[in-house]
């Protein structure tokens, strides 16, 4: 492999980390407000159950925020993935040389 290769490969890995670095912190940044706004949903529907209700703004609003928190937490596992994926793939890259 060449060695232009394997700079792009770790350069790739190093972007992945950053972006990894930058979800994480959003994520730890947002966490007591994901837990409080998924308290107020759950409590929203569980009040709108008994009557058959319509979803109100206000619930609409939190599942799209819950949503969001939920669906960045499990790109941070994908994103995890694929790090240790192309840290094989160096592996594999500088150990044939």
């Amino acid at each position: 492999m060449t060695d232009k290769k394997i700079e792009e490969k770790r350069a790739y890995i190093q972007q992945l980390r950053n972006q990894a670095e930058h979800e994480t912190a959003w994520l730890e940044k947002n966490r007591l407000l994901y837990t409080e706004k998924r308290a107020r949903l759950e409590s929203l529907i569980e009040g709108r159950r008994p009557n058959g209700g319509v979803v109100t703004p206000e619930e609409y609003e939190l599942s799209r925020h819950v949503a969001l928190y939920e669906s960045k937490r499990s790109g941070i596992w994908d994103l995890a993935k694929e790090i240790n994926q192309e840290e094989q793939n160096l592996k594999a890259m500088t150990s044939g040389e």
